[in-house]
């Protein structure tokens, strides 16, 4: 097995292709398609581009989350290292 240094230069660790279960994704096309048929011709570019950009807020927003989540471990690796057996 590769160290996990390894495993992220090489780009094999990758969250992109996490997606949701067939089920839900089921659903939620089904609800959009619901609501698609109910909007006028203004109101759909208007519902379009609020999926755009709140597509793009929450991208952001993962990336956010993952960044603060890896700076955490690192953290806490950091302090059980420095802090040894007085923990």
């Amino acid at each position: 097995m590769k160290s996990m240094i390894e495993e992220l230069y090489c780009g094999n660790i990758c969250a992109k292709d996490i997606v949701l279960p067939e089920k839900k994704r089921k659903k939620e096309l089904a609800l959009y398609d619901k609501l698609k048929a109910t909007l006028s011709k203004e109101s759909d570019e208007l519902f379009e581009a609020f999926l755009e950009l709140t597509e793009d807020n929450h991208d952001d927003l993962m990336l956010k989350i993952y960044k603060r989540g890896v700076s955490t471990g690192i953290m806490l690796a950091s302090e059980a290292f420095i802090e040894g057996e007085n923990l």
